[in-house]
């Protein structure tokens, strides 16, 4: 039917149209008709249910993970860990090794991770304390923890070790560190006599008179188990017949001496207990410094805590002033991007506006403003303008100069703070002056600046650490930190006693106060003498003749229990 209508069709319609007429007439046509059924689709079959409980499905690990690392590998990132200072792997990965160690290792791996450890200067520990305090390892706690034990009071040593059988009871170190450092504090013996060789006459004698107070009020506050002996060390060539009488008389350990030409006289003797008042070279004996402390790592410590980047350094010429200044430049600039501009001026007949200047490039303003002055042909108005970028500026030098700087900050206009060294420490603790000119410096100094009690000077304060150390020397050398002290915190490194002094600063009146944000660090007044001095009766002893030849030995200006000596 469809062929004859199209061919009807194109006897009328143009041939052009034809196409588009018979796709027309065939979609029609399949529109009439009747709709297709459309085909049933087949259900697809779901597989059975497979157990694949059986099946080990393998999970994407690291590739250290897929080849155990060897002992010397995990001992070459033991090494690293230590110089990068990640206390947290470094104690990991000694744990790692020890895990499968035969026990011989075992008691070599626990030593040398006590000793990594515990021997470090106060900074170092303070760090070490708090990365694995942090950790969320517990096993890594631990070892905070016992770091912790061994820097406390040393009156509580004993217990503070036993309490960690139970916060710790899964730490390595119970295995073999722990009971050593019991067994080792249970043998301790403390001194029973203590000879105190100091010069007497002489150049040094006011400075051995107040060491020698300094030894007496730390005695009075002791429990006064131990006996004194001074011995007088003024005559260098009978020196060690001194020492050795000391020593036959009974002395089981030996304060002194204190000049350095006497302790090189005694640099031959190995005495692990004999304290030396001045530094030399180094033996078997311990040093104990009047200047012992670290004063640039605690300066670097405290500025980087106060987010300080770039800082002025102003220092005369002096050889001690100079060596202090440059090595807190050099300190600071080890870690990047700290910056540090050190300016000095000479010692003799300096000139301390013009110093001050030559940090803060004044200099540099006047030239600006004489080219411009040239330039314009006219007079202008001048005011310098100096260097504004310093976070803080670190003055090396005494009080005396240090009160005609201060005051130049406010002509110059400078807003930033301003820091001494130790050298302000006042001289005589019972009548600080009050100096306004100060007011806002801040520098390191001896606890006793602050809570002095009963001693009169820095030598004072210098002898009743040397009785605390003498006392306290067999815990010292397990590790303990002595902090009821005058000096600062004490610890043993080395041979050598370290210091940790206390920010101070003088306020607006002039007054010299703990500095807000480290006031817990000092000890409260209360704690610093660990024993109420005991009500006695005295009897006094002076000083015999300077010109009496026939003895030695000095005895204490007042001697309850202090037994005098003389020579043969």
């Amino acid at each position: 039917m469809t062929t004859r209508i199209l061919s009807k069709m194109k006897k009328t319609i143009p041939f052009y149209l034809l196409h588009s007429l018979s796709a027309a007439a065939i979609l029609t046509l399949t529109a009439c008709g009747p709709t297709p059924v459309k085909p049933v689709e087949e259900k697809k079959k779901q597989p059975d249910a497979v157990d694949v409980s059986h099946i080990e499905t393998k999970t994407v690990i690291e590739a250290e993970q897929l080849k155990p690392l060897t002992e010397t590998e995990i001992r070459e990132k033991i090494t690293l860990a230590q110089q990068q200072q990640n206390w947290v792997k470094f104690v990991q990965l000694n744990q790692q090794i020890w895990q499968t160690a035969d026990e011989t290792t075992q008691v070599d791996i626990e030593q040398t991770l006590w000793q990594t450890l515990n021997q470090q200067d106060f900074t170092t520990t303070e760090n070490i304390r708090n990365q694995l305090t942090h950790s969320e390892d517990t096993s890594v706690q631990a070892w905070a923890a016992l770091i912790e034990a061994i820097k406390g009071p040393v009156s509580q040593l004993q217990n503070s070790l036993s309490s960690l059988i139970e916060s710790h009871p899964d730490a390595i170190y119970h295995h073999n560190v722990l009971p050593e450092l019991q067994t080792a504090l249970a043998e301790i013996s403390p001194a029973q006599q203590i000879a105190v060789l100091l010069p007497f006459q002489g150049k040094y004698q006011h400075v051995s008179a107040q060491i020698r107070s300094g030894i007496m009020q730390a005695f009075f506050a002791s429990d006064q188990t131990t006996t004194l002996k001074f011995y007088d060390s003024s005559d260098l060539e009978r020196l060690e017949t001194v020492y050795q009488q000391a020593k036959l008389e009974g002395a089981d350990f030996v304060i002194g001496p204190l000049r350095k030409s006497a302790i090189e006289q005694l640099s031959h003797i190995a005495d692990e207990n004999m304290l030396t008042l001045n530094k030399g070279e180094l033996g078997q004996y311990t040093q104990f410094s009047f200047k012992s402390a670290d004063e640039v790592s605690q300066m670097v410590k405290q500025f980087k805590a106060l987010g300080y980047q770039n800082i002025g350094i102003l220092s005369n010429d002096s050889r001690g002033d100079y060596k202090l200044a440059s090595a807190l430049k050099t300190a600071w600039q080890a870690d990047k991007p700290h910056t540090a501009v050190l300016s000095t001026y000479p010692d003799q007949t300096p000139k301390l506006r013009n110093a001050l200047g030559d940090l803060i490039n004044e200099g540099s303003s006047k030239a600006r403003y004489n080219t411009l002055r040239w330039a314009t042909g006219r007079t202008l108005s001048f005011f310098p303008r100096t260097r504004q970028d310093f976070d803080a500026i670190v003055i090396v030098d005494d009080r005396r100069r240090m009160a005609v700087f201060k005051p130049q900050f406010a002509f110059f206009e400078l807003d930033m703070p301003l820091y001494g060294s130790s050298q302000l420490t006042p001289k005589k603790f019972q009548k600080i002056e009050t100096v306004a000119d100060l007011a806002g410096v801040q520098f390191l100094t001896y606890p006793a600046t602050l809570t002095p009690g009963s001693l009169l000077s820095k030598f004072e304060a210098f002898g009743w650490d040397s009785f605390q150390i003498a006392k306290h020397m067999p815990q010292m050398k397990l590790g303990s930190t002595l902090d009821m002290t005058k000096t600062g915190k004490l610890s043993l490194q080395d041979q050598l006693i370290a210091q940790h002094l206390v920010w101070v600063k003088y306020n607006r009146k002039g007054q010299l106060e703990a500095v807000a944000s480290l006031a817990q660090s000092l000890p409260e007044p209360s704690k610093l003498i660990p024993n109420e001095p005991a009500v006695i009766e005295a009897v006094a002893a002076p000083l015999p003749p300077a010109d009496k030849a026939t003895s030695d030995t000095v005895d204490a200006a007042s001697q309850p229990r202090v037994i005098p000596s003389s020579a043969p």
